[in-house]
């Protein structure tokens, strides 16, 4: 990158293709890259570009993070290694798009884009690729969920640890818009998967009620209880067991969101969202069955947790028996 890079002035405010509606932002001490109050990650706490109070903080020299707000089809890319990121197509899905760097030589930078197919089960996360090395090479910030984000990053004019402010690199760059497609060839460039590595469930989920899963009832993800150290490899998202751990590099747990199916290689088990959630919440081991008794015990857990599941479903019975 031999462009000039461009400084943005200290307490000088936000840039302005940042300066939109579906981005919120936080305050984040000078110096540091997160912030360090309680509910900074709650959607509610989220401010505005034209917050007066973040503006207070911006001109005594604050640094400032930002994520993209519910909704929003804004992606920020966090590229920890450029040669990785550039040689499996990453330079030309930025080259137009805004970024910016405390990094002089820029082999590290931030990058932001306008993808509005991201997968709706990504929102309110953050995910990374790695490479075969386990080595991260570039980390997604996705739109946040209704109530939280999974990350935020630091903002240009912001002063980075090593004592750099982050500088862009085009002052005129407009965000760019990308297709989710893209993304996902580079990722399985960098990080490819084996090929049908969770295997077919071998019996289904039960049948809880009205035909429905417990799945399907209370509205459950696998995505709702990601793995630790959460990497994208492929269609599958790899890691870290979150119950009992993995010894093995690069984690003992694989997970498709596409197919709502969670496997443990180390157990040799497989689980759907809502028995990936029993396992999870400590109702049943991993590896063990989810049966009567422990589907009994979920349910009393789920019941208190989302309660307008079954008083919408009386709803609806009630409604059905004046029809009748």
């Amino acid at each position: 990158m031999s462009k000039t890079t461009t400084s943005v002035p200290h307490g000088s405010g936000i840039p302005r293709q940042m300066q939109r509606e579906d981005l919120l932002y936080v305050m984040v001490p000078a110096g540091e890259k997160g912030p360090t109050y309680k509910g900074w990650n709650l959607v509610s706490q989220g401010r505005r570009s034209d917050d007066p109070i973040l503006a207070v903080h911006l001109q005594h020299g604050g640094n400032y993070g930002y994520y993209p707000a519910p909704g929003s089809d804004i992606l920020s890319l966090d590229v920890d290694d450029r040669g990785t990121f550039h040689a499996a197509g990453g330079k030309d899905l930025v080259r137009e798009t805004f970024r910016y760097s405390a990094w002089p030589d820029w082999h590290k930078y931030r990058a932001i884009v306008s993808c509005p197919d991201i997968p709706a089960h990504f929102r309110g996360h953050k995910l990374s690729i790695r490479n075969v090395l386990d080595h991260t090479i570039v980390e997604l910030f996705f739109p946040a969920g209704m109530e939280k984000t999974g990350g935020q990053c630091i903002g240009p004019g912001s002063l980075h640890p090593n004592g750099n402010r982050y500088e862009i690199y085009d002052p005129d760059a407009s965000i760019m818009t990308v297709r989710w497609s893209e993304i996902e060839n580079i990722a399985r460039i960098i990080s490819p998967a084996l090929a049908d590595s969770i295997p077919e469930p071998e019996s289904h989920a039960p049948v809880q009620s009205r035909g429905k899963t417990i799945t399907e009832r209370y509205g459950l993800s696998v995505m709702d209880n990601l793995p630790r150290d959460a990497r994208i490899a492929g269609s599958e998202i790899r890691g870290v067991h979150p119950v009992h751990g993995s010894t093995s590099p690069g984690g003992n747990v694989a997970m498709n969101p596409y197919k709502g199916v969670v496997y443990c290689f180390r157990c040799a088990a497989g689980y759907d969202a809502a028995g990936w959630d029993a396992i999870c919440r400590g109702i049943m081991s991993c590896g063990g069955t989810y049966d009567s008794d422990v589907m009994r015990r979920h349910l009393e857990v789920l019941d208190r947790e989302k309660p307008e599941v079954r008083f919408l479903e009386r709803i609806a019975w009630k409604r059905s028996r004046r029809r009748s």
